[in-house]
């Protein structure tokens, strides 16, 4: 049996000592060919002062293939805190005033700077004293002040699922900035 070129070259695969052809190869993983593709988004909330628990984001998937959140990153700013910060990510929440009020996030942008596409989700940001019902919690994270985790995920949000994270960052007195950015991409169909 004879590999040849289908373009008409005539060149043939090369075979080792092995018996085995010989390949060149480049391998990307999924998040950098759905930004190459311009299917990699930013969505972030910009800053939220804090007094006392409340929400930082919802996200809902309108998209028709599946939304994967890469990671979650949350920032802490300076405060007087009791304790440890708590963050709480839910899945699938049905209602709070996170989701009634739907104050946009302050940004939702491609991550390829080169493409016009556009993410088609819900995308709220939280507020002090918000609100947040309904689904299963999913994950507890941990933070202080003047803290940044990146926290790498790989939640799969098919067409129609959420999720929205509570806050509460264990103020003692005062207040304190935080925000979360959600690193997402949406799957390419195989």
């Amino acid at each position: 049996m004879l590999i040849e070129d289908g373009s008409g070259s005539g060149r043939k695969a090369k075979v080792n000592a092995s018996f085995r052809i010989e390949t060149q190869s480049t391998t990307i993983n999924e998040e950098r060919s759905a930004n190459d593709l311009g299917d990699a988004y930013n969505i972030n909330t910009g800053n939220i002062s804090l007094t006392a628990a409340g929400t930082m984001i919802y996200v809902k998937n309108n998209e028709d293939r599946d939304l994967v959140i890469e990671t979650i990153v949350f920032a802490f700013g300076l405060g007087t805190q009791s304790d440890s910060g708590e963050i709480t990510i839910v899945r699938n929440p049905t209602g709070g005033d996170l989701i009634s009020d739907a104050t946009a996030v302050d940004q939702n942008a491609n991550r390829n700077f080169g493409s016009s596409k556009t993410l088609t989700v819900d995308a709220y940001k939280g507020k002090s004293g918000g609100t947040l019902t309904g689904g299963s919690n999913l994950a507890l994270i941990y933070l202080n002040q003047s803290q940044r985790a990146s926290v790498p995920i790989n939640f799969v949000i098919p067409k129609g699922n959420s999720v929205g994270i509570s806050i509460d960052p264990k103020l003692s007195s005062g207040s304190m900035k935080v925000y979360c950015a959600l690193l997402v991409h949406v799957k390419e169909t195989t």
